[in-house]
């Protein structure tokens, strides 16, 4: 069902005759769109629901293409599982006509990534995603920008992935031969326009007679100075945005280019809660409507999902335990906390670090906890949904100073007002939920980080936020001491690659640890550590992080 219809927009252009098209149907342009879907391909409105609606359309209109802004392979238990091979499967059956490159698809790795695309049947673009290195191009197959043809009208696709891919995904993977390998055009916020831009010219160039850009930006503040807004105000010639990255719900907005010119921007949620459609009519204007439900499905796809659900239930709805809690990544409406504030479930997350591994300190970033937990049995897959990522245990030795270092970086978008404008306010992927630590952060004081072009940390240059930091030791807590050496636990995505832009570990010295996957790790913490009795440690908030 629709959830609104916005009036139209007229562009003054006009083409009443198409060729080679049934006369009993339009010929309008219709564009189905859905954002960081990460595997979720059962999700609320689903992939079933999301082709009959695409069938339904293509019942009486001529033109319906179906394009996706990035993150579908990873982010659920069959993207873990199967490394996004199973979410390819299904996304062939839907018959995706485009998509463009999130940050997690690198997730898996670039020869993972070269599968997954090839074994992809839509076309893939990506116009800042480039390859430096000095070999082989696995990715050739990304092209900048895609033009389609409908009867007499010509439209561009411009992929835009964000730079900030470069530390939120594996950085690791981004490397050949100890040298950076690829490049995402972040090295600066007037590069990053200029190559948007020129690619929205190309396709005019090309006789594009509309441009519409699949960002992964995000609309939110945050994503600055890379998010879709600064982009919209920074470039000219595009029709619209369909962005991605922010996991927001953002319904048909018409905002204002360099030119004072009117762009469209819709961002469609998270795994499947909403889609959207544009379309372009034979008279030249548009319409546009956002979803977030289409109650018909279709049997077709039912059928598939079926199938490759079946292939993962043998492993994933083993029950493990029963818990006696709900644990959530939101507030009691639904917005989530677990990227600017102290969560229960975080702190379950960080504790199965320490504990497992028996350092001094665990830590886990707010960006690595996805899902919530609900009260009950708990399966493998209920789990691996929670901390999906496929990362492995790892230990460090490190000092007090580079501890601190790290929460100062982890806390530098963290605000007084934790929901604004009915948004999670100050969210940042690399905050610091912590196990074995007590800190406070003073937002009255500003950031005195300083990070390289892609978000990475180099120093701390001035006043600290971060406060009355002390650590669990012999039964209490006491004062962090920047001089001692101590055992920190984590994933590799963090320690070994400096994963959300968190670099001050990767020097440190590895302590040998069991090889377990993120996701087993909680699991051997709730089942053979807590039995499955949660409630009385993870009701609520302990006051670990405390917001001044």
């Amino acid at each position: 069902m629709k959830k609104k219809i916005l009036p139209l927009i007229i562009l003054g252009l006009s083409s009443s005759f198409l060729f080679g098209c049934s006369s009993n149907k339009t010929n309008d342009i219709n564009i189905i769109y859905t954002t960081d879907v990460h595997s979720g391909i059962d999700k609320n409105i689903g992939y079933s629901s999301l082709y009959a609606y695409k069938e339904n359309l293509e019942k009486t209109n001529n033109y319906v293409t179906l394009v996706d802004s990035g993150d579908f392979i990873q982010g659920d238990f069959i993207g873990s599982i199967s490394k996004g091979e199973y979410a390819v499967e299904i996304m062939n059956e839907v018959h995706y006509d485009i998509v463009t490159l999130g940050n997690h698809e690198f997730d898996y790795g670039m020869d993972i990534l070269k599968d997954r695309i090839n074994t992809l049947n839509s076309e893939v673009t990506s116009c800042n995603f480039t390859y430096i290195g000095h070999k082989e191009n696995k990715f050739s197959k990304v092209k900048p920008y895609i033009i389609k043809q409908y009867g007499s009208k010509r439209v561009g696709y411009v992929g835009v992935t964000t730079p900030s891919t470069l530390v939120e995904s594996n950085p690791d993977h981004f490397i050949e031969d100890n040298e950076l390998a690829y490049d995402f055009g972040g090295s600066s916020k007037e590069e990053f326009y200029k190559i948007v831009q020129d690619n929205i010219d190309a396709c005019k160039k090309d006789g594009a007679d509309y441009v519409i850009i699949l960002s992964h930006l995000g609309s939110v503040k945050e994503n600055s100075p890379f998010a879709s807004l600064d982009v919209i105000a920074n470039t000219s010639g595009a029709t619209a945005f369909l962005d991605g990255h922010a996991h927001a719900s953002v319904p048909w907005t018409i905002l204002k280019n360099k030119n004072n010119e009117d762009t469209l921007l819709v961002e469609a949620g998270y795994k499947l809660n909403n889609f959207a459609s544009l379309t372009i009519k034979e008279d030249g204007s548009l319409s546009y409507e956002f979803f977030d439900k289409y109650e018909e499905k279709s049997s077709k796809i039912d059928e598939a999902i079926n199938k490759i659900n079946a292939k993962a239930d043998e492993i994933g709805n083993k029950v493990i335990a029963n818990i006696d809690v709900d644990l959530k990544i939101s507030d009691e409406n639904g917005i989530r906390m677990v990227r600017n504030r102290e969560t229960p479930i975080a702190n379950l997350v960080a504790d199965s670090y320490r504990s497992i591994s028996g350092a001094n300190i665990g830590v886990v970033n707010g960006g690595g906890v996805r899902d919530n937990l609900a009260k009950g049995d708990v399966t493998y897959k209920d789990i691996a949904a929670v901390h999906p990522f496929g990362n492995y245990l790892k230990v460090k030795k490190t000092t007090g100073a580079t501890i601190l270092d790290y929460l100062e970086f982890a806390s530098q978008k963290t605000e007084a007002e934790r929901v604004k404008d009915n948004k999670p306010n100050g969210e940042f992927g690399a905050f610091a939920s912590v196990s074995g630590l007590k800190y406070s952060i003073d937002t009255s004081i500003p950031s005195s980080v300083i990070v390289d072009d892609h978000g990475a940390f180099i120093k701390v240059d001035g006043p600290r936020r971060v406060k009355n930091v002390q650590v669990y030791e012999d039964g209490n807590f006491v004062d962090i001491d920047p001089n001692k050496t101590y055992t920190i636990s984590s994933h590799n995505f963090l320690l070994d690659s400096g994963g959300d832009g968190a670099n001050m570990f990767k020097d440190d010295e590895t302590i040998p640890s069991e090889q377990l996957l993120d996701y087993e790790v909680v699991i051997k913490y709730i089942v053979d550590v807590l039995q499955g009795h949660l409630i009385d440690k993870y009701s609520s908030p302990e006051g670990r992080i405390v917001i001044l």
